[in-house]
């Protein structure tokens, strides 16, 4: 098995996949007591019991997107991402809010066009967009090639750096070849760099092993979708190119 981000360990991906499992293992735990009292009226904790249900099972969700990132990462094939996948989104149903999942909403959505994902899979993402009225170019777009979806707003939830997509979707219509380039800019000079704000950016110099992998998938989507011949993003740091050709 050959790491597709080197810039971890296997060992220490197999660390992070064994540790987040047991961390939803024992939040699943704590949420069936959480339950049990929450019917038995009882409360134990300063929140209230459903508030910290909802809180663990965004946890799940969260600790479950690293799984299937570092499963990735250390070079799993795509068969069993596949299933990670279908497991993620599952936990997304009870654990997604808007406010804070921006870039996880980005991510299944891109992967599940590039595994090419059942359409009863996209429809739980489209609603969980329109429960929480997220309104964004980028979203829109990748919603409007994986389901029905009329709408197609010109506002960025976040600008730096994803307003840059608009550019590659844009300039596709008339010239591909420029498409091609103003997505090796994105990625290049602006993916990682725009991501400079968020706990994730610089982990693989962390003390600690948080490193689950820096992945684009939008790049890849936007490549399937468009089109476009990625042979010379192959090697290109980010870009998940045996997720785009897994059917090869």
């Amino acid at each position: 098995m050959e790491l597709r981000d080197k810039l971890n360990s296997l060992e220490g991906y197999q660390e992070i996949i064994e540790q987040n499992i047991k961390y939803i293992q024992e939040d699943f735990l704590e949420i069936k007591s959480l339950e049990e009292d929450e019917k038995k009226g009882i409360q134990k904790y300063p929140r209230r019991n459903n508030e910290i249900i909802e809180a663990k099972y965004e946890n799940i969700f969260n600790y479950q997107c690293d799984i299937l990132i570092a499963k990735y990462s250390i070079g799993q094939p795509i068969s069993s991402i596949m299933e990670e996948y279908k497991i993620t989104v599952s936990y997304m149903e009870k654990g997604w809010k808007a406010i804070s999942g921006y870039i996880s909403m980005v991510w299944m959505l891109s992967i599940g066009i590039m595994l090419e994902a059942e359409p009863d899979i996209f429809e739980k993402l489209k609603s969980l967009v329109e429960r929480d009225h997220l309104n964004d170019y980028l979203v829109d777009f990748l919603l409007q090639n994986s389901t029905q979806w009329g709408k197609q707003t010109a506002k960025f939830e976040f600008p730096r750096p994803y307003k840059a997509t608009q550019d590659i979707i844009s300039l596709v219509q008339t010239d591909k070849t420029a498409a091609l380039e103003r997505l090796k800019k994105y990625l290049q000079k602006e993916w990682y760099r725009g991501h400079s704000d968020l706990g994730w950016h610089d982990g693989h110099k962390s003390k600690w092993n948080i490193h689950t992998g820096y992945w684009c998938f939008e790049s890849g989507a936007l490549v399937k979708i468009l089109g476009l011949d990625d042979s010379t993003l192959k090697d290109q740091p980010y870009y998940p190119y045996d997720m785009v050709h897994w059917k090869e």
